[in-house]
């Protein structure tokens, strides 16, 4: 996919309140990834999926999308999706294995659907794109955000944490080389999704007990 960069001056967010604010009042860190689910328009019928977002400036997101997935064409072709805060992680998987068990409204600003029973929907406008090996980062700018409900964002440091200490009180029984390995996993997709945080922080002190450093 070649890089693409569009003409939102049309889109451009109400001065007041900024979109910086609202953002942060979502709860959104700058560079920690948040589980979403991206909807837009699939020949003519809403579709959802879900997938990782982030924020640099708390104005705009970005995302990572595969080359060949079809909510990549999709929002490609319209130029404008809409970034779902789920209520719950079975919204997530609901998008992936029982999408007919979704229901949607329209966005506020643009001609996109939304979900329903979201916690926030956050409205945007492509400005570019970028190809990374496989994948295509989509850079977009936030153009109208509703809360409808408490937000919980989804974020897989801590879980991880969690699944991890578990992991560690079982490494007798799960073995050392294969609890050490997943450890390892869990502690690169931490440093990812939450760069700087105390759950990942953990992580790595945890990972320094099980070799026997302080």
């Amino acid at each position: 996919v070649a890089s693409l960069h569009l003409d939102v001056a049309h889109l451009e967010p109400e001065a007041h309140p900024s979109m910086q604010q609202l953002l942060r009042q979502l709860g959104l860190r700058p560079g920690w990834i948040y589980e979403a689910v991206v909807c837009t328009s699939l020949e003519g019928r809403p579709h959802a999926a879900p997938a990782g977002v982030a924020t640099d400036d708390c104005r705009s997101l970005r995302l990572d999308l595969y080359d060949t997935s079809r909510t990549l064409g999709a929002l490609l072709s319209s130029g404008v999706f809409v970034c779902d805060l789920p209520a719950g992680a079975d919204t997530l998987f609901r998008a992936l294995y029982a999408p007919e068990e979704l229901t949607f409204a329209r966005a506020s600003r643009i001609d996109a659907p939304r979900l329903a029973d979201s916690a926030a929907t956050i409205e945007l406008v492509v400005v570019s794109t970028a190809p990374r090996g496989g994948l295509t980062r989509v850079r977009a700018r936030v153009v109208a955000v509703t809360r409808h409900t408490d937000v919980r964002l989804i974020n897989r440091a801590e879980p991880l944490l969690v699944e991890s200490l578990i992991l560690a009180t079982r490494i007798r029984l799960a073995g050392r080389e294969a609890t050490l390995a997943q450890l390892d996993e869990n502690l690169r997709v931490a440093e990812k999704v939450a760069p700087g945080s105390a759950a990942a922080g953990s992580l790595r002190r945890l990972r320094r007990q099980l070799d026997g450093r302080s």
